[in-house]
């Protein structure tokens, strides 16, 4: 007989990342001279779009108004219980309306879940052409003291096609759907991204960073140097920019040509 019973919750995929922030008009600010293109200014979601691999899931970055810095993950459901936010935006093609569902979340590392009304409001295509060549987001970073049981912990809670793999030594792969979670050890995470000598972060498992896959490299870069945004590039002409410059969050930008 069991003593208790976990409950799958059947997520099928990250849905966005949400940067919660004090100032978040500063790192609005900071994420557009990386090339981004964002939502208008002074509505919410304030937001990075890309076009979504899968068309009733979105893939995006928002930026949020909150009392303390921190980051979660939302995790896309058919069907979520919870509280229903409406959003407005005003774009070049007209006034784009939506909606969403915001339930429960958890951790170790933070996250919630979401049901999405209206997902094409998010591919408006004014909003996902970004000047830097950005495609998608398809990755997050966390750090944790523990990785393995991280994992774990959240494998034993995310239903759907959750699968968690080794993929490095001190990095364990968790895939829900198209956007990966690497989960890092300290040790690991500073020594891979050692070239933009990330800080561990004070409280874990936190989130840390994103990739995100571009074009080209070099549009990038011209525009980093425009904007006198330090950044390292590293094996495969990644190109790496810090929690500093950004507003806290490490960015891994990808080329896929």
């Amino acid at each position: 007989m069991y003593d208790h019973i976990i409950m799958k919750i059947p997520v099928r995929d990250i849905d966005h990342l949400t940067l919660n922030s004090t100032q978040p008009g500063a790192v609005a600010t900071k994420l557009e001279q990386l090339g981004f293109t964002l939502t208008p200014d002074g509505v919410w979601p304030r937001c990075i779009c890309f076009m979504p691999a899968d068309e009733d899931i979105p893939n995006y970055i928002e930026v949020a108004q909150s009392p303390v810095d921190f980051m979660n993950v939302a995790m896309n459901l058919e069907k979520v219980k919870g509280e229903k936010r409406s959003f407005k935006w005003e774009t070049n093609d007209g006034e784009i309306t939506g909606s969403l569902i915001v339930g429960d979340g958890g951790g170790p590392v933070p996250w919630l879940t979401v049901q999405q009304m209206n997902p094409d409001a998010f591919v408006e295509p004014t909003l996902v052409v970004h000047p830097n060549g950005a495609l998608a987001f398809i990755c997050v970073h966390a750090v944790s003291d523990d990785p393995k049981k991280t994992a774990a912990d959240l494998e034993k809670t995310w239903g759907g096609d959750t699968r968690v793999e080794d993929v490095l030594n001190g990095c364990i792969l968790v895939r829900t759907g198209m956007v990966e979670l690497l989960i890092w050890s300290p040790a690991a995470w500073l020594k891979e991204y050692k070239a933009i000598e990330p800080m561990e972060p004070l409280r874990k498992p936190a989130i840390t960073g994103i990739a995100v896959a571009i074009e080209r490299a070099r549009p990038l870069q011209a525009i980093l140097r425009a904007n006198n945004v330090p950044f390292a590039v590293t094996e495969g002409d990644r190109v790496l920019v810090s929690p500093e410059t950004t507003g806290g969050l490490l960015i891994e930008f990808m080329p896929q040509n």
